[in-house]
């Protein structure tokens, strides 16, 4: 086991390359011999079959002249003796018989060991290969089948001379298979390596991820799949640097935002222990106040927390826009009156615009962006909620007159416990915590918010609904 841990991922690929060269070279072995096999075996009985024609008609020609065998069974048994003879009496010189008859069959030399003859029976009378394991050709005289001319097969007369032929071209294989397999391993090695590096590269910036440190980085190059491993690892350490950095300011900004009201609260209460503060219901007012303040904070707080975490219940339903926002701009509309600032709905539809959603959370988005404005908006001011249908998205838009805000601002507002430093700040506002939830509800109802110059001077907010 501590052996197999220890192979690199480099030795890996150089093995695989080495066993795949060699796993082509037996392929291309095997191949070879059997087509050599099959096609030149093929090629020479299909070349007998045409010369057999050949034999069988000249045969029948010296069959009719001399009506029978004879005459040939006895010049094979001459060559037969002549050869046994000539094995037996290397060192002499013995003139071959005269086989006139034989001689005028032939095509060629080439077939004299292999000829056969069979009788109308189909009996050996040349050679001892049974009639069917050759190759046959009928011998016809007047219409009659007066025998067979054969041939050996080619296989068999063959078989020596391709083993030894084929042994021959196999080490010849053999070496130059050994000679591109070197060659393979030596260029596989650096191959191996320069495969490997990127891998090995994406493990040390693990390694210091897992350290802490976020803000390393892996330098890409090329476009292949390990090249998009680098960019998804680079976006992997901004996110968790982003992540990082997020969680210390979600830290300090909840640290700073729970301070304030808690040195209130320490501050009465210690002037009231030291009689400097007189307790009564003003005093105690006062106390019950920042904690409402800080209840209300907790309770955003644990709202951002369940949205993050997912366990934030919504109730999806089939829900008119148009009623949620009417009942919302009902509730709110005496608040605005007080605030001296006016609140106008607009709905360009007749026709219910539907969506599915949370009827209890679209309220309490719609009155956060209504509480949004009425805290930063001047008096005497405006706040125009126009609804209306693009498509097949319900969308929905809040804009006010001013202040507004600037351009880096607008993109920074949905941050958690961000607030504008101008007249839109903390001396009317609330805890910074509004606009993150909304863009939690929004994005639970599959939809989209953003912000841009409302047309009266201030602020706008735009948010889409895919329609039901």
């Amino acid at each position: 086991m501590t052996f197999t841990r220890k192979i690199k991922i480099r030795h890996k690929l150089f093995v695989v390359f080495v066993l795949s060269n060699i796993l082509v070279i037996v392929s291309m072995w095997q191949v070879f011999q059997w087509s050599f096999d099959k096609g030149f075996v093929s090629y020479a009985t299909a070349r007998d079959r045409d010369f057999l024609e050949q034999m069988a008609n000249r045969t029948a020609n010296l069959y009719a002249y001399y009506n029978d065998w004879y005459f040939l069974v006895q010049e094979s048994r001459m060559e037969k003796k002549w050869n046994q003879t000539r094995l037996e009496n290397l060192r002499d010189l013995i003139p071959p018989p005269s086989t006139p008859n034989l001689d005028l069959i032939y095509p060629s030399q080439y077939y004299r060991q292999r000829f056969l003859l069979f009788d109308k029976n189909q009996k050996n009378l040349i050679g001892h290969v049974p009639f069917d394991k050759a190759e046959t050709h009928a011998v016809i005289v007047n219409k009659q089948i007066v025998g067979y001319v054969g041939l050996r097969s080619m296989r068999a007369v063959v078989q020596d001379q391709t083993l030894r032929f084929v042994q021959q071209q196999g080490e010849a294989f053999l070496l130059i298979s050994a000679f591109i397999l070197a060659i393979a391993a030596l260029l596989t090695w650096p191959l191996a390596q320069w495969l490997s590096r990127p891998i090995c590269t994406i493990r040390e910036a693990t390694r210091k991820l897992a350290t802490g440190k976020f803000d390393t980085r892996i330098k890409i190059q090329g476009t292949d799949e390990l090249a998009d491993l680098g960019t998804d690892f680079n976006h992997l350490a901004t996110t968790l640097e982003n992540t990082r950095e997020s969680r210390k300011r979600w830290v300090a900004d909840t640290a700073h935002e729970l301070r304030t009201p808690v040195a209130i609260l320490r501050g009465e209460i210690e002037a009231m222990q030291d009689g400097i503060i007189k307790v009564s219901p003003e005093s105690l007012e006062s106390l019950q106040q920042e904690i409402v303040h800080i209840a209300r904070l907790i309770d955003d707080l644990n709202q951002l927390s369940m949205h993050d975490m997912g366990n934030l219940n919504y109730e999806m339903e089939e829900v008119d826009l148009a009623d949620a926002l009417e009942q919302t701009t009902q509730s709110m509309s005496l608040i605005y009156k007080e605030a001296g600032l006016d609140l106008e709905l607009e709905v360009t539809t007749k026709h219910p615009i539907l969506i599915n959603g949370d009827e209890n959370r679209l309220h309490q988005l719609f009155a956060n962006l209504m509480n949004n404005s009425l805290k930063y908006t001047n008096t005497p001011g405006r706040l125009k909620i126009t609804l209306r249908e693009e498509k097949n998205l319900a969308i929905v838009l809040f804009e006010d007159t001013p202040p507004g805000v600037n351009e880096e601002e607008k993109q920074r507002i949905f941050e958690q416990f961000y607030r504008v430093e101008n007249s839109r700040n903390r001396a009317t506002g609330g805890r910074g915590l509004g606009l993150a939830i909304c863009t939690n509800i929004v994005n639970a109802h599959q939809g989209t918010i953003k912000a841009y110059h409302s047309p009266d001077g201030g602020l706008g907010i735009r948010i889409e609904f895919p329609l039901h």
